[in-house]
């Protein structure tokens, strides 16, 4: 197993563009994080900084430009109608009991194109569209933040985040956690609410 020590106090400073982290602790149990800036032009690319204990998470780019600077910002990719930014997230084990959510945060420059769409793939051809959550201004130039989220049926081993249909591309942040179905938390507190009985009945 692949435990990645690029984690510590660097999360929290990764960039002034992470704005809204998720609603989660980071670096918690069954949680990844994972940030892009790409400052070059490396294809696919490892992401800058992260807390995956399941693997290393890659983004391989799809057709579309590389800029080293922009509109006040290093490192942008420049997208046509036809490219994608794919996101690999190796996650924790195949887990049909659990579902799992997939917080996205990109910046992105309203000028060459509309919001990005963010579809999560997590594999046997299904996937989900990622609802945007809000979008706010980033940094110094014409750049914005927009946030989604995706609530996965389960807990696949890995997930494709796939940002499309948007022009420049400077950031992207993803984390994931991993959520016990409410099924599964009352079958655990019953099973704890019987040991109790049990033990009582023995005193």
């Amino acid at each position: 197993m692949t435990v990645v020590i690029l984690f510590g106090c660097s999360v929290a400073s990764v960039k002034a563009d992470d704005l809204y982290p998720p609603p989660w602790t980071r670096g918690g149990p069954d949680t990844t994080y994972q940030a892009w800036d790409f400052a070059t032009a490396t294809d696919p690319v490892s992401a800058d900084t992260f807390y995956n204990p399941y693997g290393t998470p890659t983004a391989t780019i799809n057709g579309g430009s590389w800029l080293y600077f922009y509109d006040n910002h290093v490192g942008v990719w420049t997208l046509g109608p036809e490219d994608s930014i794919d996101l690999y997230i190796p996650n924790t084990p195949l887990d049909p009991y659990n579902t799992k959510e997939v917080w996205t945060q990109i910046t992105w420059q309203p000028d060459a194109g509309p919001a990005p769409v963010v579809t999560v793939d997590y594999g046997s051809g299904s996937s989900v569209v990622s609802t945007l959550q809000f979008t706010v201004a980033a940094g110094s130039g014409d750049w914005l933040q927009s946030v989604y989220l995706a609530d996965l049926p389960y807990n696949p081993a890995s997930e494709d985040v796939i940002v499309t249909e948007t022009g420049d591309v400077g950031q992207v942040v993803i984390d994931t956690i991993c959520i016990p179905e409410p099924s599964s938390i009352a079958l655990l507190a019953l099973g704890g609410i019987s040991l109790l009985s049990y033990a009582s009945r023995k005193r």
